[in-house]
């Protein structure tokens, strides 16, 4: 049996794909892995590049409802003892799958685990974007981390509902409520090229997984509106901290501003969905536990 799988979730972006297999080609040459790259592409060019560039990378199809399910998907199709979780963007340094699998055959209380992703280059404009983690933490972006797979399959993966973000900040924090530990691998480093910001309306409905999110904690729909509208309105001003006047700091000002309007438009929609669908099963016991965040985590 196979110690790892790697899986890939992408979605229309063949090019940055093929950067990141070019990175693990030589790494698996040394450590043989079982590599699925999950698609939710609306194109046959994901799946033309692996048939004449990667023949062994085995292909899933996601159902196209967001990056969680994507990776569902991916994961279906593993049959090793363990899952690596890497993003279609990054560039997994040379010592990336030989530091994990090293954190594997060690592992003893822990099931999973993260590394470092570092985004590149430096900040120089506030209009640039990348997840980064530099050291450990319990909560943390899916775009580079590690889980035993009994554990995904008996913690039932991400949950679908969460798009187009936040999916991986769920999971974390539902697997903490479980009480699982999570592991720090400091050789599994890789690098996560900034890319521009998104429009205004990509920007605001990166906040309709908050409104499930609370909604699952127990929040009531009338409090949570004018709770949730306080912690954007914060949220945008902390990204001017150590900003200095610019140029690009004014368009990130009138990015920000469209960003706060369409939030404002949306959230009674956002709040009449998901007040009428179903909760998690899940928070839900944690709820008559009293193991939920304050605030709803806001």
């Amino acid at each position: 049996m196979l110690l790892a799988t790697i899986i890939i979730p992408t979605c229309n972006r063949p090019a940055d794909l093929e950067r990141c297999l070019r990175a693990l080609q030589p790494q698996l040459a040394q450590h043989p892995c079982e590599v699925i790259v999950s698609d939710d592409s609306r194109d046959d060019r994901t799946q033309k590049l692996l048939a004449a560039e990667f023949p062994s990378v085995k292909i899933a199809f996601g159902p196209r409802c967001g990056p969680g399910a994507n990776r569902n998907a991916g994961a279906r199709l593993a049959s090793a003892e363990w899952l690596i979780f890497i993003d279609d963007d990054v560039i997994p340094a040379s010592g990336f799958l030989a530091a994990y699998l090293s954190a594997f055959e060690s592992a003893h209380d822990k099931s999973f685990f993260h590394g470092l992703t570092v985004a590149t280059p430096e900040q120089t404009t506030i209009l640039l974007e990348a997840p980064e983690v530099l050291g450990p933490l319990q909560i943390f972006p899916s775009c580079n981390f590690a889980i035993r797979r009994a554990l995904y399959e008996k913690s039932e993966g991400f949950d679908g509902r969460y798009f187009p973000s936040f999916e991986d900040m769920e999971y974390c924090s539902r697997l903490q409520a479980q009480g699982e530990q999570c592991g720090f691998v400091e050789g599994a480093l890789v690098h996560h090229p900034r890319r521009p910001l998104p429009k205004a309306l990509a920007l605001a409905r990166r906040w309709e997984p908050r409104v499930i999110s609370s909604l699952d904690l127990g929040a009531d729909p009338l409090p949570l509106s004018f709770l949730l509208t306080k912690h954007v309105a914060l949220v945008i001003l902390s990204r001017f901290r150590g900003q200095r006047p610019s140029l690009d700091t004014l368009r990130a000002a009138l990015l920000f501003a469209h960003e706060f309007t369409w939030y404002l438009w949306l959230l009674p929609s956002w709040l009449w969905k998901h007040s009428r669908s179903s909760r998690s099963p899940f928070w839900e016991l944690q709820q008559t536990l009293g193991n939920v965040p304050r605030r709803y985590g806001l």
